[in-house]
């Protein structure tokens, strides 16, 4: 009787449980932590498997002007990036049943 109840125990267990989704990938270009970026093409901050909801830049205390793609996966920004400038990013995106993912990285332009 014992081991009968535990296995209704572990099979309605089972039966209850939910496969959450990976969270997106979000990456940038030049990536975190780069000490002599290039100053072209820009910045990029892309979502695999995600969209997303917030891309946040500075150049020093400047905030980065930059666009979404139709498809919210990729943000880019406007210009292209300042010599000798140390850069912050943020971004945030959601993925399936929203599963969020964050970056934050910091890099520096060559001068």
């Amino acid at each position: 009787m014992r081991h009968t109840a535990t296995i209704v125990i572990v099979l309605l267990l089972a039966a209850c449980a939910r496969v959450v989704p990976p969270a997106p990938r979000i990456t940038m270009t030049p990536g975190a932590d780069t000490a002599s970026a290039p100053t072209e093409p820009g910045l990029t901050v892309t979502a695999d498997g995600g969209r997303l909801i917030s891309v946040v830049a500075y150049a020093g205390r400047d905030l980065v002007s930059g666009s979404l793609d139709a498809s919210r996966t990729r943000w880019r920004s406007s210009r292209a990036l300042r010599p000798g400038t140390e850069y912050v990013v943020n971004a945030v995106a959601t993925g399936r049943d929203g599963v969020a993912a964050q970056i934050a990285g910091r890099f520096q332009t060559r001068q």
